[in-house]
């Protein structure tokens, strides 16, 4: 694949711009566009660098085994860590490839002066945000929570995600910072076909952020899993950093942290109480109170004794028996037993019991998932895939 041109244009909305980037692909007729779009006064800290696009692109290019070939020059630093990532993948990922990257490499550009965290309103980036966005103001501080419209609320939920932007205008506000506001198509591209959760999570935020590379030195990714329980995931502390470039530094935050203290430490800030999105079931901006993330959170804050001050979940619940129904993939049992732990150790058997008999019915629910899961692609058993694990997980809440 190659990243054949970049321009800035108007955007369909009055007072944005957008970064646009077209993308052919291998045996395809015709390019297809990729683009950042950010307010009109940000146009001048667009990137005319290929830095943003190689961090787009790379899990693309590892998961089809195309080579990757940009027209623009890209950072030395990144370019050495985009080959870097590519070795990470292939080896917790054998079927990814460790494909060529081909771009000239330049000298890094004049970086900003300022630093961001990554802001979805959920419970990562709402302890990243109160850690940094402190007062007084210090070198580790950030000046701006950058969100990025397009990637866990869909671009045509216009309403859900202007509701959402204007809760997240009002936290950033409360803690003294800007709100810096991308929209990006990314998830609406070929880019669907590599897997966000597993590769493509790190780099696409990030990509996001390189965008603006000319207004950030400093961009903070908030850590999806805590040291203890790290698993080959697509926002990772061993990969997130490798997309650095000379002039803006990617850290990965808070790692050392696991989820209950997470939610203990923010459920004493208003700002986070009024604030707080976790959900993705329905892709909007309202927590369903009833999926597994939100029953999880719902619990967590009942165990810090902040379940009543949350106001941005239904008022009722966690239900217990909901709560025993889950079902618990290998990537969720780490949390369930720190939430068992706790649960034990804040004398809330209620919650260690129906914590308990959800880690039991996944134990035996699991093996039969895993069948499923291998069936689908085989020819001749392929139908059965579905069904089969319909029937594992009927009754569960997934």
């Amino acid at each position: 694949m190659e990243l054949t041109s970049v321009r800035t244009m108007e955007a369909p909305v009055a007072g944005r711009v957008r970064l646009v980037g077209n993308v052919r692909y291998e045996g395809a007729a015709a390019p297809e566009e990729y683009w950042y779009e950010v307010p009109e006064e940000l146009a001048g800290s667009l990137s005319r660098t290929g830095n943003p696009w190689l961090a787009c692109l790379l899990p693309l290019a590892a998961s089809t085994g195309e080579p990757l070939r940009l027209r623009l020059p890209v950072d030395e630093l990144l370019l050495r860590g985009a080959t870097e990532i590519l070795s990470v993948w292939s080896a917790w990922y054998p079927k990814l490839r460790s494909v060529p990257i081909e771009a000239d490499p330049v000298a890094a550009p004049a970086g900003g002066l300022r630093s961001a965290a990554f802001f979805t309103g959920g419970v990562d980036s709402f302890f990243t945000a109160l850690r940094h966005a402190r007062v007084p103001r210090t070198k580790d501080s950030v000046d701006d929570l950058l969100t990025i419209a397009g990637l866990d609320i869909p671009l045509r939920h216009e309403e859900a995600a202007a509701r959402r932007r204007e809760r997240l205008r009002a936290a950033a506000s409360d803690l003294g910072v800007e709100l810096c506001e991308v929209a990006t198509n990314i998830k609406e591209t070929r880019l669907r076909e590599a897997d966000w959760h597993d590769i493509s999570h790190g780099p696409g935020i990030v990509s996001a952020g390189l965008a603006l590379e000319g207004r950030f030195r400093r961009l903070l990714v908030a850590s999806t899993k805590p040291y203890q329980t790290l698993h080959p995931l697509g926002s990772h502390p061993m990969t997130d950093p490798l997309l650095s470039t000379e002039s803006t530094r990617v850290i990965h935050d808070g790692a050392t942290h696991g989820r209950g203290e997470k939610i203990a430490f923010i459920a004493g800030y208003e700002v986070a109480m009024s604030a707080l999105h976790v959900c993705y079931r329905g892709k909007d901006d309202v927590n369903c109170g009833e999926c597994e993330k939100c029953l999880r959170t719902l619990l967590w804050l009942d165990l810090a004794g902040r379940r009543g001050a949350c106001r941005t979940f239904p008022k009722d619940g966690p239900d217990m028996e909901r709560v025993a129904k889950i079902f618990l993939s290998p990537n969720l049992v780490p949390y369930y037993s720190e939430l068992k732990t706790a649960a034990v150790r804040s004398g809330r058997r209620d919650v260690a019991r129906a914590v308990n008999r959800s880690l039991r019915a996944s134990s035996w629910r699991r093996p039969v998932v895993r069948l499923a899961e291998g069936l689908r692609g085989r020819k001749l058993v392929w139908r059965a895939a579905r069904p089969l694990r319909r029937a594992a997980l009927a009754g569960a809440v997934v």
